[in-house]
């Protein structure tokens, strides 16, 4: 019932002081469940992702942040998970038909770009067959990036939403290293590329509005 109560305030707030747009709604699976999986440039992210996303997601947060105490109320009221020993929970929650949010960079990005993945999301989507559902989160590190006070109000926001991938499902106890890292690249390419095609039409556009300028 919480989350749902929140979800419906940061819905509110989103729209009143953020710009935010869903690009691929319609890639969500609507016969099972997934694991949803987003780069991690702004404390903003999670809200993002609670907030575009029509399904109860519970998302695996840093364990350090259950250490603030309005934070650790907030999240357990949502059902996240903390990080460190919650793959075993994570499976378990996949498996009884639950949706799952990680943000596989194991932090926020200092400086905005997509860094390294850990293996996480390529050892539940084997373990368990579900769904990877890549998401690109474009315009949060400009909105709030990590070390600001506060946010800048009325930012444009983005998330892009690719269509889900599967990874053939692993039976045994043991997972060789090669498979996940596969799994982990062929997840980061996706939203490395969405990240790079905004990045390219933000280009293109500031072109085009120098060349309209100059034609003056």
């Amino acid at each position: 019932m919480w989350y749902w109560i929140f979800r419906a305030i940061f819905i509110v707030i989103f729209k009143l002081f953020f710009k935010l747009k869903v690009e691929g709604r319609e890639n969500i699976p609507l016969r099972s469940n997934f694991i949803i999986v987003a780069n991690h440039s702004s404390f903003l992210d999670p809200l993002v992702v609670f907030v575009a996303v029509p399904r109860k997601i519970h998302c695996i947060a840093l364990r350090n942040l259950y250490r603030i105490l309005w934070l650790r109320w907030f999240m357990r009221l949502n059902e996240t998970l903390a990080s460190g020993s919650s793959s075993a929970k994570a499976i378990d929650l996949l498996t009884r038909n639950r949706n799952v949010g990680l943000f596989p960079e194991g932090g926020v990005s200092r400086d905005g770009r997509l860094r390294d993945f850990h293996s996480g999301v390529a050892v539940l989507a084997l373990k368990t067959g579900r769904p990877v559902l890549p998401c690109a989160i474009i315009g949060t590190y400009r909105a709030f990036p990590r070390n600001a006070k506060f946010p800048k109000l009325f930012m444009p926001l983005t998330l892009k939403i690719s269509k889900p991938i599967y990874l053939l499902k692993e039976f045994s106890e043991f997972i060789e290293e090669s498979r996940l890292q596969k799994g982990v690249f062929r997840v980061r390419s996706i939203i490395e590329e969405m990240l790079s095609s905004q990045n390219d039409s933000q280009d293109k556009r500031a072109v085009n509005i120098i060349e309209k300028g100059g034609t003056r």
